[in-house]
């Protein structure tokens, strides 16, 4: 397990979260372990060299099942296409992006993917130890033309694990090579039916020697066995994922390569998160059988999980049930957002980024506060058996009133046209069911409202509990598999906003209270801010605050606060106990200090967008009499792409007597730029 997943668990489940952004900081990382190079070239600038036609094109696959698949930041990616493919610039971008780059941990996923034409050349003297063959090359864009030091030869094997072992020195050895292309023993004849279709080149001017003039530095005085080229069983600095054996041919069409399109394929059939490379190799050497191409994996680590497991992190909308088949207990309750109706899909696993299909759907029939019992829809369809569950429909009680802008873009366009499969919609807008979101004619009957513009959707938050002078404009880039999720997250956002127990067992027994602090001392700067449950914040840079919860009651209770945008419609957890504390942390009659000088938990950091000059958010506290994991409240902003939050799994069921309630606590916060002193 890596230290930052630790550094994370610590700050959601104990002492806590914290600044804010600290806390965001390594949320965000805990998506952010994966750093890929990827490399496509079809088009290559000798004239003797025959052009690819899907090369770019695989590369740019890749690099979009990492972002959506895996939600690999955009900026953890190079990309070098066709002519950004030189020689000289795959070295610096190898160097700059991985080997140099201050984001990257020890442990971290690394990959890097070519995709264009192998070749090779005749073995110089004194090129190796062993016996001498073939060198096999990476064909870069300007490979067998002039350079300034000489012929460019291209990326020599021995150069690359060069590179690589220095790469595993300084960033682990979590790397994994990825190689769409061949190393022929015999060259292709000269007709286009031999070339085409085929990732491999001869190199015609390049000698033996220029391997030499081009030979990676490090690789300078380095033993390295050249027999078995980039195929060597014993590496330890890295895996090699290779499109099929020296030899054999690594084909194309115009659609993509066929191994890399193959492997594209087998993420959305296999489960990723439990599979060894070598069996990865294995899978797909079965699938190309019928071309004569198998894809082979090499290197002494060949035999652990792809790319060591590192981006299949928990997914924090699963949790877990137990129960009979027919009949099943949900570790989600009525604080949770659960009513009768609500449904659910069972899975098998709860990993980020690996396939994970529904086996079978409940429905809820009866609700405690932090659990339930749920039945299954249909008794006469089969279904299997799962220790995982999603919620899909809520049934909320609280209808989302919406009211749809009339503009020229929603008229004619419908936002992207019109899908016959696609889910309900909302004047064109997609929607998902049981979240109780009604379009209403006007926008002062609504709770938000939005309008479908050329290049964007804008979406304006209405609710009545938003002070009228805090409802900025957001605009949010119109994309079909974002726009889908724009009315569902705000719906969601909604009804965790609106939820109460009717039954107010502690509504008069709980209090909050917030502070500035001195980011120095941690102590309490000034009076309490709140006052009838409102804070005015005048907010300047760098400032710091505490909140301090009272529980007036006869019973310990287990406190969670949350941290809710308005402006954006994002969901925090600021505060989350830990499942092994042997009491609740909030005793009766006391009060627990969350960013104080002695608590244990650094200040409190309420973000403040640069381009707005007052920001309106809640700060909602959960509280229950006994502990339940609230980690699936949390959701992204609609104005940020950073991946879902990530959150240790839930922890094991455990059966208790006593009774259970709970109830929550509403604060409001309204912050304005506080003017700088001249």
């Amino acid at each position: 397990m890596s230290q930052k997943y630790l550094s994370y668990c610590s700050l959601l489940y104990g002492v806590h979260s914290s600044a804010r952004s600290s806390a965001l900081s390594i949320l965000q990382e805990m998506a952010s372990h994966v750093f890929a190079l990827l490399i496509g070239i079809d088009d290559y600038k000798s004239g003797r060299i025959w052009n690819l036609e899907a090369c770019a094109h695989d590369a740019q696959r890749m690099r979009q099942w990492l972002m959506q698949d895996l939600q690999v930041p955009k900026e953890n990616i190079a990309l070098l296409i066709n002519q950004e493919a030189t020689k000289r610039r795959i070295e610096d971008t190898f160097m700059s992006h991985l080997v140099n780059n201050p984001a990257i941990a020890k442990g971290d996923a690394l990959i890097v993917y070519f995709a264009g034409h192998g070749s090779t050349l005749r073995a110089p003297p004194d090129w190796c130890e062993g016996k001498l063959g073939s060198v096999q090359i990476l064909c870069p864009y300007d490979h067998d033309t002039k350079g300034p030091e000489g012929r460019i030869a291209g990326i020599s094997d021995r150069s690359l694990f060069a590179m690589l072992a220095e790469l595993s020195l300084v960033k682990g050895d979590n790397i994994t090579l990825i190689l769409d292309c061949c190393f022929l023993k015999a060259q292709l004849g000269s007709s286009a039916r031999d070339r085409r279709f085929i990732r491999y080149t001869p190199t015609l001017k390049a000698t033996p020697e220029d391997l030499f003039l081009g030979l990676w530095r490090g690789a300078v005085g380095r033993r390295f066995r050249g027999e078995f080229g980039f195929f060597q069983d014993d590496c330890q600095s890295h895996v090699l994922l290779a499109a099929c054996r020296p030899g054999e041919k690594a084909l194309e069409w115009k659609e993509g390569g066929k191994f890399t399109s193959e492997l594209l394929t087998v993420k959305d059939a296999l489960p990723l998160h439990q599979m060894k490379c070598s069996d990865l190799s294995e899978h797909l050497a079965k699938s190309l059988t019928h071309i004569q191409q198998q894809p082979v994996c090499v290197g002494q680590r060949k035999d652990q999980v792809f790319l060591n497991g590192v981006p299949f992190v928990a997914d924090a909308s699963l949790v877990p049930v137990n129960g009979e088949k027919d009949r099943l207990r949900l570790e989600m309750g009525a604080m949770h957002g659960v009513v009768e109706g609500t449904e659910f899909s069972v899975h098998e696993h709860n990993r980020f980024g690996s396939i994970n299909p529904s086996l079978d759907s409940f429905r809820v029939f009866e609700v405690h506060p932090t659990w339930s019992l749920a039945r299954r829809k249909s008794v006469s369809k089969p279904g299997g058996r799962g220790s995982w569950a999603r919620i899909t429909r809520w049934n909320s009680r609280t209808p989302f009133r919406v009211y749809v802008k009339r503009t020229c873009s929603s008229l004619l366009g419908r936002l992207f046209g019109r899908n016959k499969n696609s889910e309900a919609e909302l004047d064109g807008i997609p929607v998902k069911e049981g979240l109780n979101i009604v379009q209403v004619e006007t926008s002062a009957k609504a709770d938000m409202s939005v309008g479908v513009h050329t290049r964007d959707v804008r979406v304006q938050n209405l609710d009545h509990l938003v002070p009228p002078t805090a409802h900025p404009l957001i605009r949010i880039e119109k994309d079909r598999s974002r726009s889908g999720v724009i009315l569902s997250e705000a719906a969601r956002f909604h009804m965790h906003l609106h939820r109460t127990n009717p039954t107010k067992p502690f509504h008069e027994s709980l209090g909050m209270e917030i502070f500035r602090v001195d980011p120095h001392t941690q102590r309490r700067v000034g009076p309490n801010l709140l006052i009838d449950g409102t804070a005015a914040i005048s907010h300047s840079e760098g400032a710091r605050y505490a909140v301090v919860l009272h529980n007036h009651s006869d019973i310990d209770l287990w406190p969670y606060l949350a941290y809710m945008d308005s402006n954006g419609v994002d969901i925090q957890l600021l505060y989350h106990p830990q499942p092994s504390y042997p009491t609740p942390p909030l005793r009766k009659h006391s009060y627990l200090d969350i960013g104080c000088a002695g608590s244990g938990i650094p200040p409190l950091n309420f973000p403040f967008p640069d381009n707005q000059q007052q920001e309106s958010a809640f700060l909602k506290l959960f509280v229950s009499t006994s502990y339940t994991s609230m980690g699936l409240l949390e959701q992204s902003s609609l104005v940020h792409t950073s991946p879902p939050t990530p959150v240790p799994p839930p922890t094991p069921i455990v059966e208790s007597n006593q009774p259970q309630n709970w109830d929550t606590a509403l604060a409001c916060v309204i912050m304005r730029r506080a003017r700088a002193k001249s």
